[in-house]
């Protein structure tokens, strides 16, 4: 049955019009994940129902694991790993759905899972991490997927970032791909996710665009982009992939499967998110308490025999975790990888490669720019760089492909900088663009917060919503924290996706009845509280 649906959301992203493609897909993924064992329960947006249908199997405990209990109980039981308050720890369960978005039925721990074969592991290192692979980390920077499900969108992107910059020896940011293409114009949505497979058969057949051609907004308040919002040339700008390697699809595969598959760079991979898994900070992770919030997708970037683990890379911002990644047992109940998937540029695979910018990266000193080619030959190369209503402006690279970029000659906002090559045939070929921004004068900025009464009653979740602006650049995190009767700071919620208007919930649970102080910070490049808002509230017994 399952394999029927994915043919048919092939189908409909085939042959349906641009105008109901969306629909249809919403309502395909819907009713596959109803009957396949979905990754949460959620309302179901696209029938227009507010009925709730709740999956067998998903955690529906309304109260977050206590984190004093987890710890004692991996202190008294020796687990190897511990916990503690995360970026994601106190958020209500019908948010922690959110953090996932990949089927459940996708998720292997049968067959070869988490078996091993020692003819073929002599024959391996000891450790593989592609974040130091022969001194260079090949890895994509880690990634805040916010408060859509769209997890498979971000480790697939990741995944193929992370691929092309093996291919193409190059630094950790120098690729980018868009995950905000890949989820709208995939078909995918925020409350429902969506499959590795599909993930896969689009960027095989569709390709994917830079991240400057479609920047990620769903996150910020949990909202679904349309296709159409994606730049214009997006078919021209993208990069196609090739399968690599892929598991098994009817049981789970093995270890040595997936180490196999590591030697030629990361894997997407599903596993079952437990509720503790939320308030992991760092060690092995074994599963120890609560029940499954849902499916999610995420990349394997290597093992460690020592600690008989694989090293992954996640999707929640560098607050949780191991700075964005973790360890865990190669035996644990989660999943990860007992299935996976490998992707890499094609072998005709040609390009130019600009080094030295990142998306989204504030340029306070000068930049040393290089300029080089794969399978491209030239004799000439610019950097452009175009900020909206602004004239195009042009810089030569030198003879050796360098280039330092002064922001100082430059007016503050936001650029679009690409590099250009030309061979002494005339013919041209364009780098990615990268999305990045300039500021030499003061910041400032305003916030306030929004859906909550001064000295409203709290007993349940509520969602603030928090309207900034921001001059001359976007802000780089939106935050709010919360003090106790005594003053004390007793919740802190940070985000980095700083639209106009930015939601991140309040969950009381755990607080104890009394009269609370928001505050809410609008946070500067360089990490400075450039506007503040407060309000007052009490939390009082259901």
């Amino acid at each position: 049955m399952k394999s029927s649906l994915l043919q048919l959301l092939r189908f409909n992203s085939q042959t349906i019009p641009s105008g109901a493609r969306r629909r249809f897909s919403t309502q395909l993924i819907v009713a596959s994940l109803a009957l396949c064992g979905a990754f949460f329960a959620s309302s179901a947006k696209a029938a227009g129902q507010s009925k709730r249908a709740e999956t067998v199997g998903i955690s529906s405990r309304s109260q977050p694991l206590s984190i004093d209990v987890l710890q004692k109980h991996l202190s008294q039981n020796k687990l190897g790993w511990w916990a503690g308050r995360t970026s994601v720890s106190d958020l209500h369960p019908s948010e922690r759905r959110l953090m996932t978005g990949a089927s459940l039925s996708d998720v292997r721990v049968d067959g070869d899972y988490g078996k091993k074969t020692k003819v073929l592991e002599d024959a391996l290192p000891e450790r593989l991490d592609w974040r130091a692979m022969n001194g260079k980390d090949y890895v994509t920077p880690v990634k805040n997927q916010g408060r859509c499900g769209s997890c498979v969108a971000f480790s697939s992107a990741s995944t193929f970032e992370t691929q092309m910059n093996i291919a193409t020896d190059s630094l950790a940011h120098a690729w980018t791909f868009s995950p905000q293409h890949l989820f709208s114009c995939g078909g995918a949505a925020c409350d429902f996710g969506w499959f590795v497979a599909s993930a896969m058969d689009f960027m095989v057949g569709q390709g994917l665009p830079e991240e400057a051609c479609f920047p990620y907004k769903s996150g910020a308040m949990g909202e679904d982009m349309e296709c159409k919002q994606s730049c214009s040339d997006s078919k021209v700008r993208s990069t196609k992939a090739t399968l690599r390697v892929r598991s098994r699809m009817i049981v789970g595969a093995s270890i040595d499967d997936v180490k196999k598959a590591l030697l030629g760079g990361p894997v997407v991979t599903t596993m079952r998110v437990y509720d503790d898994f939320m308030l992991y900070k760092g060690g092995v992770y074994r599963h120890a308490k609560g029940g499954i919030v849902g499916g999610h997708a995420v990349m394997i970037i290597g093992w460690d025999n020592a600690d008989e683990a694989w090293i992954v890379r996640n999707s929640w911002g560098t607050d949780w975790g191991e700075q964005g990644d973790f360890r865990i047992s190669w035996s644990d109940p989660s999943g990860v990888g007992g299935t996976f998937y490998g992707i890499q540029p094609s072998k005709e695979f040609s390009t130019v490669i600009l080094e030295g910018l990142r998306d989204g990266q504030s340029i306070r000193q000068p930049a040393s720019l290089t300029v080089r080619g794969q399978n491209v030959s030239f004799s000439s190369a610019t950097l452009e760089l175009q900020s909206s209503g602004r004239p195009l402006i042009s810089r030569p690279f030198d003879s050796t492909g360098a280039l330092t970029l002064n922001p100082a000659e430059l007016a503050d906002g936001i650029y679009t900088v690409q590099a250009r090559v030309q061979n002494e045939k005339g013919e041209q070929r364009i780098s990615q663009a990268h999305l990045v921004y300039v500021r030499n004068s003061p910041a400032s900025a305003t916030i306030k917060i929004e859906r909550i009464k001064l000295n409203q009653n709290v007993w349940e979740k509520i969602v603030p919503e928090f309207a900034v602006t921001s001059r001359p650049i976007p802000l780089k995190a939106v935050q709010y924290r919360v003090l106790d009767p005594q003053g004390k700071e007793v919740r802190v919620r940070r985000t980095d996706h700083t639209a106009d208007r930015v939601a991140m919930s309040f969950n009381p649970s755990g607080l104890s009845v009394g009269h609370y102080t928001m505050l809410a910070e609008a946070i500067s490049d360089d990490d400075q509280v450039l506007a503040s808002d407060r309000t007052e509230f009490n939390i009082i017994e259901k």
